[in-house]
């Protein structure tokens, strides 16, 4: 009866969930509350959800296999109700559907930015006008434009297609998941942890980042790393690399002195990526990503802001004093976490989780919600409160949208990186750690 009353209640759970899924935006447009600014309330209800499904799948004893069909099948649901819906939370989207059109007609994508007038004769009423940042060419990698321009042989110009693209690499999450928590002796219903989580509904299928696509390619090489295949692991990890750079933290992490393999395979993966379009452009293959870097670029930063905001370096020089210094303090502790992790499975996972983790705790740019995507798979097998506050927390950064051209307002950033830097400190202070290794956490 125990058990039923368990199973009943995280299926209510996940009624609740959906019908706040299906339910939100129709009565946010109801109530004329404008969808991006009921957001983050929207989100705050399913976070408390989910967190109360995910203590209910963690310390009740329930039957594996319901709990699974339950935690699956509502995790599915979820991301369907997305399919239709309109797209607020970001116009990247419109960028992927162009990038794919403008490879369709044979046009290099790092060429022209989609105002150039050479790309007149692609731009339509639908997705050229609400590209963002029209006048700058594309900062998407390689394998991401290859995703782009099978999308756009698919389902050209469907926004649906794309969103139903990006399931199918969700799915393949959940499955490398299942199978990467087996081999950990990590109870399968552990995925409840991804799959119900609201910044994965929203910024995968919804809001359709490119994220979707490359956490199973990070997955795959993991699996691939603890298993001993490293020219393999190096080409998955390399893919993953081309889909969105920052991957790359993973590679001293997982590096091992005595094995030149694997980065030689991920390195070699990169180049032979990029190279047809670095013979064909030179310098002008990275796009957009030299103006990414620079200050008008800057959004939700974190660690940068608490380091010089409030002693008032806020010029061009301290700017770029700090961020060098964070890359530096970032590469450090990879290094550290690469030489300290063990061989076996469990080490790796938790170098995987260091590494992301410190990469989202000192990158010194712009904090957007779906770069935060790629901790919660991790969060599987390292619980981090610190980190399962973030990611509900980060979606706070849509205010700054919601009063632009105001900048985030100071209750927002101090409330989604205040108890994160509380939560880091208190798991320091109890593990004894002093570097940003102290975030993470072992295997649960």
């Amino acid at each position: 009866m125990r058990r039923f009353r368990g199973l009943s209640a995280l299926a209510a759970l996940g009624a609740l969930s959906a019908a706040t899924y299906a339910g939100a935006l129709p009565a946010a447009a109801w109530l004329g509350v404008g969808l991006l600014a009921a957001h983050p309330v929207v989100v705050a209800v399913l976070f408390v959800l989910y967190l109360v499904a995910a203590w209910l799948v963690s310390v009740r004893v329930l039957p594996t296999k319901k709990v699974l069909a339950v935690v699956l099948g509502f995790g599915l649901l979820f991301r369907v109700l997305m399919l239709p819906t309109p797209v607020y939370l970001s116009s990247d989207l419109f960028r992927y559907l162009w990038d794919g059109r403008v490879q369709l007609a044979g046009v290099n994508p790092y060429r022209y930015a989609p105002s150039a007038p050479e790309l007149a004769h692609l731009r339509d009423g639908e997705i050229h006008p609400r590209i963002n940042r029209p006048a700058a060419r594309t900062i998407y990698p390689p394998a991401a434009q290859w995703l782009f321009a099978l999308a756009a042989t698919l389902a050209p110009g469907s926004i649906v297609g794309w969103r139903l693209l990006l399931l199918l690499f969700d799915g393949a999450t959940v499955a490398m998941l299942l199978l990467l928590l087996r081999r950990l002796g990590v109870p399968p219903t552990a995925v409840i942890i991804y799959a119900w989580s609201p910044l994965v509904v929203f910024e995968g299928v919804q809001a359709g980042h490119v994220e979707a696509a490359m956490i199973p390619l990070i997955l795959l090489a993991l699996l691939l790393r603890q298993t001993g295949s490293p020219v393999l692991a190096g080409v998955a990890l390399g893919v993953a690399v081309l889909m969105k750079l920052y991957p790359a933290v993973l590679l001293p992490a997982w590096w091992r002195r005595d094995d030149w393999r694997f980065p030689a395979a991920t390195a070699a993966t990169v180049g032979l990526g990029y190279l047809p379009y670095v013979a064909a452009l030179g310098a002008g293959a990275l796009g957009f990503l030299p103006e990414y870097l620079a200050s008008p670029e800057d959004h939700n930063i974190g660690l940068r802001a608490l380091l010089t905001h409030p002693f008032g370096f806020t010029g061009e020089v301290a700017r770029g004093v700090a961020m060098a210094l964070l890359f530096a303090a970032l590469a450090a502790t990879l290094v550290i976490i690469g030489r300290r992790a063990g061989q076996d499975p469990p080490g790796l996972w938790r170098a995987s989780t260091l590494a992301v983790c410190s990469y989202l705790l000192l990158v010194p740019t712009a904090m957007h919600p779906w770069y935060v995507v790629w901790v919660v798979p991790f969060l599987c097998v390292c619980p981090s409160p610190a980190w399962f506050w973030f990611s509900g927390a980060v979606t706070l950064s849509y205010v700054a949208y919601v009063v632009a051209p105001a900048p985030l307002p100071w209750w927002a950033w101090l409330l989604e990186y205040g108890p994160l830097y509380a939560l880091l400190l208190a798991t320091a202070a109890r593990l004894g750690l002093r570097t940003p290794g102290a975030l993470a956490l072992r295997p649960s």
